[in-house]
């Protein structure tokens, strides 16, 4: 099928329009992913399935795009466990891997278990051990102290002894009795 450009009128076919646009996609990710472009595309080689072989530029798109959510989240998961990692350990897992001049790859599981080893784990909440350690050690120093379970003095809160003072008694119990017995 044909399609006729609006500006000179000349036709062109629908796969060509196709193929543009998935260049133009790539090359925006080129630009997201900033210096570790080449490191990334690199590493998209390593699905072709022979050494001297090629990546079509659809799944090249495809591995581009699962890349970019690793990249925006720098979380993912191994065998339902999940992990958060930093950008840098991604970056070099990536070389390492490329390094290695592997080929085949049908998915990033290769990636994943090598990122494992820089990562941490994190828990259903969503935080790694040393934060929840943090985290329990906080609420283990709130639960220890009594002060801290008594809520902080307000602004023109008085203690008993201040109030007595002032209203010149000798204890809040006088005042209980004083009203218990009027009349």
């Amino acid at each position: 099928m044909k399609l006729i450009c609006p500006h000179c009128e000349k036709p062109f076919d629908i796969e060509q329009a196709v193929r543009e646009m998935e260049h133009r996609e790539v090359a925006d990710l080129a630009a997201k992913f900033g210096k570790a472009w080449s490191i990334v595309f690199e590493y998209s080689d390593c699905f072709r399935q022979s050494e001297y072989g090629s990546v079509p530029l659809i799944k090249r798109l495809r591995h581009f795009k699962e890349l970019e959510t690793l990249f925006d989240t720098l979380k993912f998961d191994v065998k339902g466990k999940m992990y958060r990692t930093n950008w840098n350990t991604v970056v070099n897992a990536m070389t390492e891997i490329c390094n290695l001049q592997k080929v085949g790859f049908k998915n990033h599981n290769y990636l994943k278990a090598v990122l494992v080893r820089g990562s941490d784990r994190l828990s259903a909440e969503g935080m790694t051990a040393k934060e929840e350690a943090q985290s329990s050690k906080v609420k283990g120093q709130r639960t220890e102290d009594p002060a801290s379970l008594e809520p902080a003095p307000r602004k023109g809160d008085i203690t008993a002894d201040e109030f007595c003072a002032k209203h010149g008694v000798k204890s809040l119990g006088e005042i209980l009795k004083i009203k218990s017995f009027s009349p």
